[in-house]
This record gives structure tokens, sequence and C-alpha cells, in this order.
């Protein structure tokens, strides 16, 4: 239970993000350059660390990671997205926490990524908390657009971790799944949400406002105050800090 209220969020965030490693045109530093920029003044910002390889163990198989490791600037930022995803769920038992990480990873697989993902660092998160008997349990809701496959893949057969995906086709086909999907977050140590904010109605998914993002993030804490949101896809660059920052505000407005 959290009983004092915050002013600012801690977002774990490095300018190592910012590498132009290679990959598809629309998963750019831009990405997360805009958004630092709109939410810099309510982000107490953490500089992460880069996860181990037995961290990555948790989750990958070795011939995973040593295809991503062939490419060093992918591996370098990837392990680094990791341990910052590691740090944010950490801090979430303590307080919310953003994770402002890249390269995304809710498509990375026990052995398989794709869809712009490397190594899965919300299933890393939650299996780093496990393994360290941290937590009992965890739920993982997925709102990216597209589903979070590699999440599924990892966590389909721990019976400690709940994995929820929200596939609506509608903003209150959305919500409605958003709510169902959190009925008995109360009942996890933890609550772990892969924020895509291409769900946005001028991104690739069309469907929700900027302020609908405020919602989300409300109602993310109010269902589990061990929350941690990690940053999956969202293309529309030109509102796509402004979107992160609503759902950050609605989780401190939450908290008051």
């Amino acid at each position: 239970m959290i009983y004092k209220c915050m002013e600012k969020i801690k977002t774990i965030y490095s300018p190592v993000f910012l590498t132009d490693y290679p990959t598809v045109d629309c998963e750019n530093p831009d990405r997360v350059e805009f958004i630092y920029a709109k939410i810099k003044d309510i982000a107490d910002i953490i500089e992460p660390e880069p996860c181990t390889l037995s961290d990555l163990a948790l989750c990958h198989s070795e011939a995973i990671i040593k295809t991503v490791a062939r490419t060093k600037e992918v591996f370098d930022t990837a392990i680094l997205a990791v341990g910052g995803a590691m740090m944010a769920a950490e801090i979430a038992l303590r307080e919310p926490s953003f994770a402002l990480i890249r390269p995304p990873g809710h498509h990375a697989g026990h052995n398989f990524n794709g869809g712009f993902c490397f190594f899965n660092n919300m299933a890393i998160a939650v299996k780093n908390l496990l393994a360290h008997d941290t937590v009992e349990s965890a739920l993982i809701v997925d709102i990216d657009l597209h589903y979070g496959n590699g999440t599924h893949d990892i966590v389909k057969s721990d019976p400690r971790i709940a994995f929820r995906d929200i596939d609506a086709r509608s903003r209150e086909g959305f919500f409605k799944d958003l709510e169902e999907a959190l009925a008995d977050a109360s009942n996890f140590d933890v609550l772990g949400c892969s924020v895509g904010f291409d769900t946005y109605v001028r991104d690739w998914g069309g469907l929700l406002y900027g302020e609908d993002y405020h919602k989300v993030g409300s109602m993310l804490f109010s269902a589990n105050q061990r929350l941690f949101c990690l940053l999956e896809g969202g293309y529309y660059v030109a509102d796509l800090g402004t979107n992160t920052s609503f759902l950050l505000q609605g989780i401190l407005k939450a908290c008051s």
C-alpha cells in the first residue's frame, strides 16, 4: 500500500536509448526523445544498468541471445532496456514507475523475436521478481495494439503469472476489456503494463484519444498500486510524448 502521494513518477531512462541501431524506420530514437521532452517535468529520472546474461536466460534460449549479440549496438541497447524494465519492476514494490526504454519487447518469445523486439523486457522483469522470491504472483496487462505473443509464449506455463491482452476494435470495447482485465488485479503482488500508444486515433489503431490515456493510467493504479509500465509501441511521434504524459498524469492523479 502506498501512503504518500507523489509529485513525480519514477522514470527509467538513459540517453543510450537514443542509439540509432539497425531496425525498422518507425521504431526510431525520436520516439523516446519526444516522450522525454514532454514528461521530464513530472518524471524523476533514474539511469538503468544493463541486465546480465543470466537475466536474459530467465526467459530466452541461448540461441536467441547469441543471435542478438551479433549486432553490438542492438545488444548493448537491448540489455540496457531489460535492465531498465527490471529496475522499474523493483521500484513498483514501493511506488509506481515507468520505463522509457527501447527497443520494445513484447514480441520476443523464448526462442524467437520480431516486431522490432529483441528481448522481452516485461517477461524478464517479472521473472526476476519471482526468481528472487520478491513476489509470489504477477499480472501482466498488454494494452498495445498488437498481441503480445512473445510475452504469452514465455509466461503461458507459469501459474504464478497471469497474462491479459487487450484486443479491442473500438474505444468502448477497449475500456470494457481493460476493466475486465483489471477486475482482480489487487489479488496479485505486482501489476506490469506493456504500454503501446499505437492504439491512438492518429496512430495505426485509431481507437483512443490522447485524454483517454489519462483514464488508462488512473485505472491501472487504482487496480493495483504496485504498478510498473513499460513502453512498447506507438509510432505517431508528434503526439507520443503528450499521450505518455497523459498516462503518467493519470497515475499521479489516482494517487492524490
